[in-house]
């Protein structure tokens, strides 16, 4: 990790916080949005891409809003627990799967729950809420969400770079390059992929609780398929390095905010040419972004 990729991003911040409040509440999606792919490019390192992605960005924060119509206690509770849950299940899914049904598997789980999630309703002071309406949650100023946003996304990406450069990521790259030869040489393989699902559901959790904070209600569209697609559109930009992740993920966020105000649904076309071309691209981005990187 680099002093300058810390500042940068930083910079990204002040020019947001000195030209008011709209361009704060755009910064604090792009630093949810740029949390979610640092998550995924976490689960990525030990060789599992994960479609559905917001099955973890969605589903602690979902369930927390449905526990703050009991009490705030079992909200918080609801939230970690869930989170730890969700680490437990995707540890079960690299165990037992393989790569590619690993990935078909994330994304079949996280649709199925876009699909149910709006029948789901509680009774309340006797009437029902929820289903397609969602959940109220926790409301906060824009400039506190802001700064939280920032904050967290700093952090997130501070502890990530660590990880990737201590000895633990050294172990979760030959994981994703050969987990038997890493078996071979000693490497506790389960121990490892452990790890990285908690460390990367921790992180993307901590997004999907910042997003519920952000509009202060939540609803059955933080399951969505951009959500899932969105990281590893934002990765394959940046040829998967971690800084350049980042970046790529306020770049979307902006290109999203503009295609759509042109066009309702522009940015899905957006999407799936990326997916279309996505290997030309990747060997493209690729080799300028490791020139990028290596001059910054």
């Amino acid at each position: 990790m680099k002093i300058a990729e810390i500042i940068i991003i930083s910079v990204f911040a002040a020019i947001a916080f000195f030209l008011g409040q709209f361009y704060q509440w755009v910064f604090s999606i792009m630093a949810i949005y740029a949390m979610i792919t640092i998550s995924w490019n976490l689960m990525k390192t030990i060789g599992r891409l994960s479609m559905g992605h917001a099955m973890l960005f969605g589903l602690p924060a979902y369930l927390s809003a449905i526990a703050l119509n009991f009490s705030f206690e079992a909200s918080i509770y609801v939230f970690f627990i869930s989170t730890i849950f969700l680490s437990i299940l995707f540890y079960f899914f690299s165990k037992f799967t393989g790569r590619t049904a690993f990935v078909f598997l994330s994304l079949v789980i996280s649709i199925l729950l876009w699909i149910s999630i709006p029948r789901v309703v509680i009774r309340k002071n006797g009437y029902l809420i929820g289903g397609e309406v969602g959940f109220n949650f926790y409301s906060v100023s824009t400039q506190q969400i802001f700064f939280i946003s920032a904050i967290s996304l700093v952090l997130a990406y501070v502890f990530s770079s660590f990880i990737l450069s201590s000895k633990l990521g050294y172990f979760m790259k030959a994981v994703g390059d050969d987990e038997t030869a890493s078996k071979a040489v000693g490497i506790n393989v389960d121990r490892i992929k452990f790890l990285t699902m908690l460390f990367s559901t921790s992180i993307s959790s901590l997004s999907g609780l910042l997003y519920a904070l952000n509009f202060g209600h939540i609803s059955y569209d933080v399951f969505s398929v951009e959500i899932s697609i969105f990281p590893f559109v934002a990765s394959l930009l940046s040829a998967g390095n971690l800084f350049l992740s980042v970046i790529s993920s306020f770049f979307l966020i902006f290109l999203t905010r503009s295609l759509n105000s042109i066009y309702p649904g522009l940015m899905d076309v957006f999407y799936a040419l990326i997916l279309i071309f996505s290997p030309k691209i990747g060997g493209f981005v690729y080799v300028k972004s490791k020139k990028f990187v290596e001059e910054l």
